[in-house]
């Protein structure tokens, strides 16, 4: 018997999904080895728009399934994910991504830091105030405890309000700092969730410091910086959930490699650092990164959870629909 296609809505995903599950959710799909299962992200663009797919049969997962999203030309942008049975073919799910994107990131990057940085609580260092940078501080609190915080956007009035936010929330002296290299002098993990609007780098490589690690997930397209040269050239070991598209398809690093800085070889995957293949160079690395270009296995993975809990929860929407698949 066909199982019936559901509709997640945004409201929906923002209700069930937990930082917890996230997590566990996302270290678990890559303790498996799965390059093979998770396509090169395609970008096909048009006048003043862009649209960006993903593809993932996540080896873990019962489902399969795709992200699209685009750009429109009145710089609105809308997320849809596909659950497809990996049994079957069969469509169960379509799910509004408006959240997921932000949680997904943000739960990854938490997996990345638990892998990679000290036990103990620790000072956190926040470049941009919006919902990847909240999503970020939020996520990673529930992996590590947060010491201090110390944060700076260009807009006063939305750091100061992050500080606000986060002080009261994680119960934690969380200050909004007036320049970018405030916000880095001390730390012990920096985020930087702040592509610059003039898609200059928003901080130097020279202001970190043996014993900080980085974590960079504004940047992820040709025309797009957050980081300098200088930062790729410090950071001595730097793991992405996307190697070749983090090295070919990112403004930072295209502009490192036209600076010759030299960087392939400092290159490892997240799914390797997770599967316990990197200790020897994460136990060597002074100044490791985690950098972010976003993958379909990390929506796919948020997607299932989101939709396991909105179908106990009733709040999935049958849609009067259903592909019929085919045999082949």
């Amino acid at each position: 018997m066909s199982r019936e296609t559901v509709f997640i809505p945004a409201p929906a995903t923002e209700q069930v999904l937990e930082w917890d599950d996230m997590i566990s959710g996302l270290r678990a799909a890559y303790a498996v080895q799965h390059q093979s299962h998770t396509s090169y992200r395609a970008v096909a663009r048009g006048n003043k728009t862009w649209l960006r797919g993903l593809v993932s049969c996540p080896p873990a997962s019962p489902f399969m399934g795709t992200k699209v999203f685009g750009v429109a030309r009145e710089r609105k942008v809308s997320y849809l994910v596909s659950l497809f049975d990996q049994e079957t073919s069969e469509l169960v799910a379509l799910v509004d991504a408006l959240h997921i994107t932000a949680l997904r990131t943000a739960a990854t990057s938490a997996v990345a830091v638990d892998a990679m940085v000290k036990q103990g609580a620790l000072n956190v260092g926040i470049l941009g105030s919006g919902a990847e940078a909240q999503e970020h501080l939020s996520a990673i609190s529930r992996v590590r405890p947060i010491k201090t915080v110390q944060v700076f956007s260009p807009t006063t009035a939305r750091r100061e309000a992050f500080a606000t936010r986060f002080t009261e929330e994680l119960k934690v002296d969380c200050k909004a700092v007036a320049t970018s290299r405030e916000a880095v002098e001390g730390v012990d993990l920096l985020i930087a969730a702040a592509r610059s609007h003039n898609e200059t780098p928003i901080f130097s490589g020279d202001w970190l410091r043996p014993g900080q690690m980085v974590v960079s997930i504004g940047a992820t397209l040709p025309e797009q910086h957050e980081i300098d040269p200088r930062t790729i050239e410090v950071c001595d070991l730097i793991v992405c959930d996307m190697v070749h598209e983090v090295i070919e398809e990112t403004g930072d690093f295209i502009d490192a490699k036209k600076a010759g800085v030299a960087f392939e070889h400092k290159m490892a995957t997240l799914n390797d650092l997770i599967m316990g293949k990197l200790a020897d160079r994460l136990a060597a690395a002074k100044i490791p990164m985690y950098k972010s270009v976003g993958a379909a296995i990390q929506d796919i993975t948020v997607a299932e959870i989101a939709y396991q809990r909105a179908i106990e929860r009733k709040l999935a929407v049958p849609l009067p629909m259903a592909l019929v698949p085919r045999q082949v």
